[in-house]
């Protein structure tokens, strides 16, 4: 059994509660946690003006996250299997709130992304244990509908944490768009310590390659440094091109160290699997690019179309509001019809939109007749591919390995949205204003919306998928 397999109920228990319920309750820290995606894009323009620093190391304050989160989840897996999910899940929630608690108060940018470093080891906690509790209460073919659920959740938090946040920074600064966790935080880790059900682990592995945990943060470090610091450096630069080869190096000594340890960080094997390597390539495409275009959206409209951070946060909630609840729905659909029925079709709609962003966005403020129409459009698309690309890569997963498959399918986007961001950044500070960035960004997201069609295109069929359910 793997590091991040459901641990199988022990004991004779016996499920007491519908999936549903389960849902309910561990989706409220999930949605905690989601808040704080769109908090933190929605903040970031004006986190640089309380520090003595420059945008690209600022930009660590979101690549530092996502590097943690994705090095930490198959480590995080196992204290889970160790432990049991449930006090993951509140030692999860509550060193996020203290990563908050950090963030909130920090004096100088390095405490900001230490505290925001804490907050992705509360997450990487409280997801993987989250996950695994929810997708193991649904039976296998309602797998899809489970994952959309969680989607869905997200979308709910993502829509409310840029109007939420974009309010807060307005009126009483960004500090408090991370004070807010703090109490709701305290609140849910006491609420799902005293209703999540526990069940005793039966799981006893050795640790994990934590060896590999340092390569895969090291490596992905460096190709995101490498990125950021184009600009400042050199793109032909020693320091660039020596960041890049260390890239390089760490990451294939992670592949081939991972091949022959017993509890790897990349478990090479589910990869034989063709479902699992295209969807965790459209993780790493379609997931992982979004970040990417919702920075560089806020940032159009703060930095590009002077509005306040609250009209920005509110104007972007658009993407969210429509990919949310479409989460969920297609979700149902993928369960019935196979996951290709839904994001090769939301892949085109994303690749239209952005298409549609890169060619029409000018200096001139249009958010009524531009933005609303392509920010709905996205999001559309995000609704029916994001989701969806996990339900892809874990259809063939077999049970007792729906952990670490859960894990690697994430650990795909967190990289992907590493470098998508380090990417944007670069783009947007080596243009001449932030529309012609945003538009240069958009059009790069396009290309790799497009190339993720593509391959959602070779996912199976519907009825190869009924033949394999």
């Amino acid at each position: 059994m793997s590091p991040l397999a459901p641990a199988p109920l022990g004991g004779g228990q016996e499920r007491v509660r519908s999936p549903w319920r389960v849902f309910a309750l561990v989706g409220g820290s999930s949605l905690l946690l989601s808040l704080n995606y769109s908090l933190v894009f929605v903040a970031y323009g004006t986190m640089g003006d309380s520090f003595d620093t420059d945008p690209a190391t600022l930009s660590w304050a979101l690549t530092a996250f996502s590097i943690t989160v994705a090095s930490l989840l198959i480590p995080a897996g196992w204290l889970a299997d160790r432990f049991g999910r449930k006090p993951i899940v509140v030692a999860g929630i509550a060193t996020f709130t203290v990563g908050s608690a950090f963030v909130a108060t920090a004096p100088v940018v390095g405490m900001l992304i230490a505290g925001r470093i804490l907050q992705a080891v509360g997450l990487a906690l409280e997801a993987t244990a989250a996950f695994a509790v929810v997708v193991d209460e649904f039976p296998p073919s309602q797998r899809s509908t489970a994952v959309g659920a969680m989607g869905a959740a997200g979308g709910a938090a993502a829509t409310i944490g840029p109007v939420v946040g974009g309010a807060l920074v307005d009126s009483v600064g960004w500090r408090w768009t991370f004070f807010v966790n703090v109490p709701i935080g305290a609140v849910l880790a006491v609420v799902v310590a005293r209703n999540l059900r526990h069940v005793e682990p039966t799981v006893r592995r050795k640790v994990p390659d934590l060896v590999g945990v340092g390569l895969l943060a090291t490596g992905v470090g460096s190709l995101a440094l490498a990125i950021v610091k184009s600009n400042a450096w050199g793109i032909g630069s020693r320091s660039i091109i020596a960041l890049f080869a260390t890239a390089v190096v760490l990451l294939t000594t992670l592949i081939v160290r991972s091949s022959h340890h017993p509890d790897p960080i990349v478990y090479l094997p589910l990869f034989k699997d063709p479902q699992f390597r295209r969807g965790t390539g459209l993780m790493l495409l379609l997931a992982g690019s979004f970040s990417a275009m919702f920075l560089t959206v806020i940032r159009t409209f703060t930095d590009g179309w002077g509005m306040s951070v609250a009209a920005a946060g509110a104007a972007a909630a658009v993407i969210p509001l429509f990919g949310g609840p479409l989460s969920l729905a297609a979700g149902r659909i993928a369960d019935r019809r196979g996951t290709r029925a839904v994001i090769a079709p939301g892949a085109l709609v994303m690749t239209v939109a952005l298409v549609l962003y890169a060619t029409q966005l000018s200096d001139e403020r249009n958010v009524v007749g531009l933005w609303l129409p392509i920010g709905a459009l996205y999001g559309i698309g995000v609704g029916f591919a994001h989701a969806s690309c996990q339900a892809a890569a874990m259809k063939n997963v077999p049970t007792e390995r729906l952990g670490v498959g859960g894990a690697m399918s994430r650990i795909a986007m967190d990289v992907g949205g590493v470098i998508s961001v380090a990417v944007s950044v670069a783009v947007i500070e080596r243009a001449d204003d932030a529309i012609i960035g945003a538009r240069r960004v958009a059009g790069l997201v396009a290309v790799v919306c497009a190339i993720g069609g593509l391959l959602a295109l070779r996912l199976p069929d519907t009825a190869r998928s009924r033949a394999a359910s």
